[in-house]
């Protein structure tokens, strides 16, 4: 009997909307050669087991706390050990021939530093067994102390493949070691190619409509000292958006991309405006309502995406560096308000219904050149797993 060829996917999940469109994305690519595969997931609080389930994914037997990391220590067990797991639907590191990671954003010096040194020793261990690890198209940086150099000069060293999504992360990881080696590769968002799919979820709506999605991590006290006075004129700023848009009337929808926090956000900005707000779990169905959208106003970066990938002009709202290289690849740099404000976000507002025509035309021309870009990152990822 053929032994399966397990593939695990890190740094997705359900929750959170864009992650879930990563996983969506990386199922999609896999299953385009038409290779058989077993889908291999570490269970999580936003990795349910349910939802697991419903994707036919075995669980990853891992054990991380803090700096602690036993992962690779357990998938040394004994052969007979390792099957009886298997009968329960786990995996060790050890039976795991790729991993594709597609956090989207996780390492920098932003985030904890033994993140990036367990993932470090992760790949550090895959390359040295000969099996690829891969960086799916992805944000990084930056990189400033000696430890997350070294970690990532690790990474660097021992992956696969690593897609870097945009100019600034290829300049922090540059900063980590003397010259780049070529498999190190420049290439767009690989969510763009998601066909939208819509059903029972979806809102009829009987007027047109501006999708408005807010981000509670712009707010939160975990990345901002000031996150109470932010809130509150971030909440204004979309209030007084939703305000300028009614007058013109186009119907302003909060759409929640992720869960309980952004829902508080949301129910703050309709507190102040008389917004619609829809809730909808399926990723795929979310996009197909932003593609409806006259325009989009997004603080999360695959709303962002989600909208202009179907020709939808959007307007986003930054909090790091990926907002604005994301808003280039489709033409829209000058619509990306780094410093939120009512009349910086009015006044972008303002200018894009102006062109919105333009606009319209050249995001849709951008997005179907990106989406070539997306199938050429598919073509050499299969090259560096012999498939």
């Amino acid at each position: 009997m053929t032994k399966p060829y397990f593939i695990e996917i890190k740094g997705v999940q359900f929750r959170n909307k864009g992650a879930y469109l990563m996983l969506l994305a990386c199922l999609q690519g896999l299953k385009a050669k038409d290779k058989a595969f077993e889908l291999v997931l570490s269970p999580g609080p936003n990795l349910p087991y349910p939802e697991r389930a419903r994707h036919g994914a075995w669980q990853k037997l891992a054990f991380r706390r803090k700096g602690i990391d036993l992962t690779g220590l357990l998938g040394k067990l004994p052969g007979g050990l390792r099957n009886l797991f298997k009968r329960y639907g786990m995996v060790t590191e050890r039976d795991v021939d790729l991993v594709l990671e597609a956090s989207g954003f996780a390492y920098g010096d932003q985030w904890p530093l033994t993140f990036l040194q367990n993932t470090a020793k992760e790949v550090v261990r895959f390359g040295q067994a000969g099996k690829p690890f891969i960086f799916m198209p992805q944000a990084f940086g930056p990189f400033t102390s000696k430890e997350s150099k070294a970690a990532m000069r690790d990474i660097i060293h021992h992956a696969r493949l690593i897609f870097v999504r945009d100019p600034v992360s290829l300049k922090h990881l540059q900063s980590c070691v003397e010259v780049l080696p070529e498999h190190v590769v420049l290439t767009p968002d690989f969510t763009v190619g998601l066909s939208p799919i819509g059903n029972q979820e979806l809102p009829e709506l009987d007027m047109p409509f501006a999708a408005l999605i807010p981000n509670s991590k712009v707010v939160s006290k975990y990345n901002h000292a000031n996150a109470e006075a932010m809130r509150q004129q971030y909440v204004m700023a979309f209030a007084a958006a939703a305000d300028y848009l009614t007058v013109l009337g186009i119907q302003p929808v909060l759409v929640n991309h992720e869960g309980k926090e952004d829902a508080e956000l949301c129910a703050e900005i309709a507190a102040l405006s008389p917004c619609g707000l829809v809730q909808i779990e399926d990723p795929l169905a979310v996009k197909a309502f932003i593609g409806k959208a006259e325009l989009a106003i997004s603080s999360r970066f695959h709303g962002a995406v989600n909208a202009l990938s179907q020709g939808v002009p959007c307007i986003a709202t930054s909090w790091s560096h990926k907002y604005h290289a994301m808003m280039s690849d489709f033409g829209m740099g000058k619509f990306c308000v780094e410093e939120l404000t009512e009349d910086n976000l009015l006044r972008s507002v303002a200018e894009l219904i102006e062109q919105k025509e333009a606009l319209t035309k050249e995001v849709a021309l951008k997005a179907t050149s990106l989406k070539q870009q997306n199938k050429l990152m598919w073509q050499r990822l299969y090259r560096a797993i012999g498939w």
